[in-house]
């Protein structure tokens, strides 16, 4: 009975695949994004952002995909997950999975208690976890490049950025989603 379709081989198979689609899609979405600004010189992204803090910078997160900001609360470690797995908890009566943003992004530290989980919207429940939400900026401008004189980000090499904004604060990069919520192994 290997071939239905709840089968959780044909299940996990099916989930890799659309992760993989997911992040063609939004590589494309990045190119087409730079393409874009190099055409029409200002591009607004439409829509919500986020920002969020981690690891000693911020960036934004688009807020159609947040369900939810809730304190950090007490996690139950995974034992054998990967270091950028946190734990998990329950969330309105379903298991969670916590992401840590910092850990993504290299720096290991144990997160204050005020803290914020980022709940997710999907499939499964995923939560990342920041410092802190600070606010939320209302269509940033995609710039093409890193601002003058600025020194390389810490998101640059881990493939989490789709970009970069420049917002009211200065200029932040711009998360993708599918790489916070599946890890550095999927990107």
């Amino acid at each position: 009975m290997s071939d239905t379709p709840n089968n959780p081989v044909n299940a996990q198979v099916r989930r890799v695949s659309v992760q993989e689609r997911l992040s063609e899609l939004e590589a494309e979405q990045v190119q087409l994004r730079r393409e874009l600004a190099t055409l029409a010189g200002e591009l607004r992204l439409p829509g919500l952002y986020l920002t969020l803090d981690a690891a000693g910078t911020s960036a934004l997160l688009a807020a159609d995909t947040v369900q939810e900001v809730v304190r950090l609360v007490e996690l139950e470690p995974l034992s054998g997950a990967p270091p950028h797995i946190a734990g998990t908890f329950v969330y309105r009566g379903s298991p969670a999975v916590v992401v840590d943003l910092a850990t993504l992004l290299g720096v290991r530290r144990v997160p204050d208690l005020d803290a914020h989980l980022v709940i997710c919207k999907g499939a499964r429940t995923v939560a990342v976890l920041v410092d802190r939400v600070r606010d939320l900026v209302e269509t940033p401008v995609l710039v093409d490049g890193a601002p003058d004189g600025s020194e390389a980000l810490p998101w640059d090499a881990t493939g989490l950025m789709a970009g970069l904004c420049r917002t009211p604060e200065g200029v932040r990069p711009l998360l993708r989603t599918s790489a916070v919520l599946v890890g550095p192994e999927a990107s």
